[in-house]
Parts: C-alpha cells; sequence; structure tokens
C-alpha cells in the first residue's frame, strides 16, 4: 500500500514538474517569437471575468427581469447567469496552445492539404496600426477546419479567441477549445438572459484588447456561397463602443478561406434536400468510417494524396471607430435603431471578404463545368486561360499559372473522388454529383450576386419543429 502512494506521489510530482517547465518553455518559445498574446487572455481569476461582465447594466437588468419572469430569486438568477458565464469564459493555456495545439495544427493542416496563407497584408497592416488596436479577425465559414486552418496560420503573430459552437460542447473538444482559447456560444438559443450575459462577456473581452475571431455567417454554408451574416456578435463586439473609457481603435479584419476540397461537403450540400431525400446518421456514419478507414491504408502504403489547397487571405480592414462617426445609429439603445447601421458594417466586411477571396483550381474547373457538360483537355485548358484572364482581380496564391497546369492538379483532385471521368477523350461531371459541382463552382460568387440571387433557405423536418414548439410551449 505504500509502495502504491509514493507511486502515485512520484506521478503527481512528475505531472506538476512537466507542467510547470513546460509552461516556462512555452513563454520562452513565445517571448523568443514575439508572438503577442493578450494579458487579459492569460487572467486565472475567474472572479475578475466575472466582476466585470457583471458590472454592465444590460447584465444586472436581465439578471432582475429572469427573477420576476420566472417566479425566482434574485440570488438563484444571479446563480443561471453565472453558469452560464462558466460555460461561455475559456481557459486559455499557454501550454496547450503552443506547445499542443499549434503543432497539431500543423500536422493535421499540412498532412490534408497544401495550405497557403498571405501574410503580407498582417504584416503590413501591424507595421503602421497604432499602439493598443483592438482586431477582431471576420472569416467566412466554409468547413469546421476553418479553426484549424486560420490558427495555424496566424499563430506565429498571435493567439485566436473564436467563439465557437455548441458542436465543440462534447468531452474532450470542449476542454481543448477552452484551453485554446476559445468560448462557447449556443446558437439559435433565446434565453435574454444569457444573450445579455454573452454580450457582456464580449464586450468585456474586446474592451480588454483580447483578439478574436469570428464567423459572421453564424454558420456553415451549405451550397458552397456566401451565406446571409448575423448581427449578433457584430453587435456585441460593436456594442464595446458604448465605453467612453474603451478609445483604443477598433479594427474588423476580414479574412477569406477557400478550398480545393471541404471535408464535409456532401453533408452539408445535403442539407438543402428534404429529410426524405438525406442520408440517414448510420448511412453517415458509415461513410465517415469508410473515408477514415481508406485514408488511413493509403497513409500506411504512402499512397494518400492530398486534398489540394487551403487558402487564407485577407481584406482591407475596416476601422470601427470610423464607421461609428459615419453611422452615429450604431450605439443606439436599442436593437432596432440599430440595425440598419449593422446590417450595413455587416456587409461591408462581407464584401471585403468577397474580394479578398482566393481562387482555387477546383472552384475554376467546378465554375466552367456548370457552363458546358463535356470538355476535351485542350478546350479545359484554353477556357482556364480565359478564367483566369477574367478573375485576374481576384487573389491567386498557388503554383499553377498556365491553364495547363490549373486543369493538371483539379483533374488529380476530381478524379480521385469519381466526380469526373473521361470517356474518349472527352471529360464530364458525373451526373450523380450536380451538388457538388454547383457547390465549388458558387464559391466564386461575391457577396453582391448571392445577395442579388437570394439565400436558399434549409428545408425543414416539420415533425421536428412542431415537436421543438410544443416543448417550448410546456
Amino acid at each position: 500500500m505504500l509502495r502504491i502512494a509514493l507511486t502515485l506521489a512520484a506521478l503527481v510530482v512528475a505531472i506538476v514538474l512537466a507542467l510547470f517547465l513546460g509552461k516556462r518553455h512555452a513563454r520562452r518559445f513565445q517571448r523568443s517569437r514575439r508572438i503577442h498574446v493578450d494579458r487579459f487572455k492569460l487572467k486565472r481569476q475567474h472572479a475578475d471575468i466575472e466582476l466585470q461582465v457583471f458590472g454592465h447594466r444590460e447584465v444586472v437588468q436581465a439578471i432582475q427581469r429572469y427573477a420576476r419572469d420566472n417566479h425566482v430569486s434574485t440570488e438563484a438568477a444571479t446563480k443561471q447567469a453565472k453558469t452560464y458565464l462558466a460555460e461561455i469564459v475559456p481557459k486559455f493555456n499557454l501550454l496547450a496552445y503552443y506547445r499542443f495545439g499549434a503543432p497539431l495544427a500543423g500536422a493535421i493542416m499540412h498532412f490534408l492539404y497544401r495550405p497557403v496563407v498571405e501574410r503580407t497584408p498582417i504584416r503590413d497592416f501591424n507595421a503602421v496600426a497604432p499602439k493598443g488596436t483592438v482586431v477582431v479577425y471576420v472569416i467566412n465559414h466554409r468547413s469546421n477546419a476553418d479553426y484549424v486552418l486560420v490558427a495555424h496560420m496566424l499563430f506565429k503573430f498571435i493567439s485566436l479567441s473564436y467563439a465557437v459552437g455548441e458542436w465543440a460542447r462534447v468531452w474532450p473538444l470542449n476542454h481543448l477549445f477552452k484551453w485554446f482559447g476559445g468560448y462557447f456560444i449556443r446558437r439559435r438559443y433565446r434565453e435574454p438572459l444569457y444573450h445579455a450575459v454573452l454580450s457582456g462577456f464580449v464586450q468585456t473581452i474586446t474592451r480588454n484588447g483580447v483578439t478574436q475571431g469570428i464567423f459572421l455567417e453564424g454558420g456553415l454554408t451549405r451550397d458552397g456561397a456566401f451565406q446571409k451574416p448575423k448581427l449578433g456578435m457584430l453587435d456585441y463586439i460593436v456594442g464595446s463602443k458604448r465605453d467612453p473609457e474603451f478609445d483604443a481603435p477598433l479594427v474588423l479584419m476580414p479574412t477569406a478561406i477557400n478550398y480545393d476540397r471541404v471535408l464535409e461537403d456532401r453533408n452539408l450540400t445535403e442539407e438543402l434536400l428534404g429529410k426524405e431525400d438525406r442520408s440517414t446518421k448510420i448511412e453517415k456514419l458509415n461513410t465517415t468510417l469508410e473515408f477514415l478507414f481508406k485514408n488511413l491504408v493509403r497513409s500506411l502504403v504512402k499512397r494518400f494524396k492530398r486534398y489540394g489547397y487551403a487558402i487564407v487571405t485577407f481584406g482591407t480592414p475596416i476601422i470601427v471607430d470610423d464607421f461609428i462617426k459615419e453611422h452615429p445609429a450604431l450605439l443606439a439603445h436599442t436593437f432596432d435603431e440599430r440595425k440598419e447601421s449593422l446590417t450595413a458594417l455587416a456587409e461591408l466586411v462581407m464584401t471585403e471578404i468577397s474580394r479578398a477571396l482566393p481562387l482555387t483550381p477546383v472552384a475554376l474547373v467546378a465554375r466552367l463545368f456548370t457552363q458546358r457538360e463535356t470538355w476535351s483537355d485542350a478546350e479545359m485548358c484554353e477556357a482556364l486561360e480565359r478564367e483566369r484572364a477574367a478573375f485576374s482581380d481576384r487573389v491567386w496564391l498557388t503554383r499553377e499559372k498556365t491553364g495547363a497546369e490549373i486543369w493538371k492538379a483539379a483533374r488529380e483532385i476530381l478524379s480521385i473522388r469519381h466526380l469526373i471521368a473521361e470517356k474518349d477523350g472527352v471529360w464530364s461531371w458525373n451526373a450523380d454529383e450536380p451538388m457538388l459541382r454547383d457547390y465549388y463552382a458558387n464559391s466564386l460568387l461575391t457577396f453582391e450576386e448571392v445577395k442579388r440571387r437570394g439565400w436558399p433557405e434549409r428545408k425543414r423536418d416539420e415533425k421536428a419543429v412542431a415537436a421543438a414548439r410544443q416543448a417550448a410551449a410546456v
């Protein structure tokens, strides 16, 4: 028994020592690389954050309203608010982020893709930005891999605090995202007290200079095109400017992402169909397991091929302070008064993301297959040359420059997935996969084009909607 106790004690000491030395090593690594970490993210005292969040008048009023509407005491309402805050607040861990998360993110991205980032705009911005500038990276949302990609691309400059949806609130992902600085938000959750606490937290970290990353579209695109921007998170961030003591410049950095292959593209496009046309959960699980098994075998026999490019670019920074001067209603007391100005700001950000959206070989080829059903190699190469000229104002960061090189890169990826096939020297798109063709072609639509076209709605399961309404009524 004594031997077991001594062994356990030695193990605990070894773990504590490893964490202590690892933290010191991570800090040394951070200083040597001149990586900026916001001091407020390193706060270990939850009470400090709670004090600032609960100092918001809106949070106090929401607590009082919750107590009155739910017929509970103020103490019970305050306890509920603290529960919400504990769920939201991250637990940033320097060791986890720089010695585990960042290398893992890099390994995953380089294993799956050929990642490319246009870092020059970030360097140029950092060179001229006033000291103390608060930056929020506003990103288009194409894949759950976006979190990993942007973190990998930017970790040499800064660590981001992400707004992460409910999908990551499962063990052990919940701990990992909190260690990496992520904070959870409940999308489509209408409880006013929760949103008051979330708003107070977002405004608190914004005023304290924490660099954040948000997905303005709220969720993943289902048809490949830009989605209608959501105003909630943007409203919370801009709302920090109502505090007269927050005089540091607030900047929105439009961040554009595009892929040659989105890992969950089939699942996403299926959600545009009625439930009866979608794959069942068992079918999706079998497809996922088959996907993982095939890629594991390919990697073991060294036949695994990456899924093409994953590219990050940046648009022109938007200075919120200047926008407020032109649109003072942005800081109005009620949301209805702010909505028009918020919409204008959100659409300006999405337009900048649209201008910065990078081209990829697969997107260009998919676009051509929406125009014609069949192409020979020579015709495709000539058409890609014309497409590159037509999109000369778009960002092109891939190493392929000619039509022949672009076609070769895209053909390899699409052939492996059986999305295109060749017969008698003519290539055609798989007739069973028109939604994937449109999905990648739609990534080249500008935000203005999508806005004029309108946004498709996901077909709902009416039985599930009715059940949810009945449960809410009860």
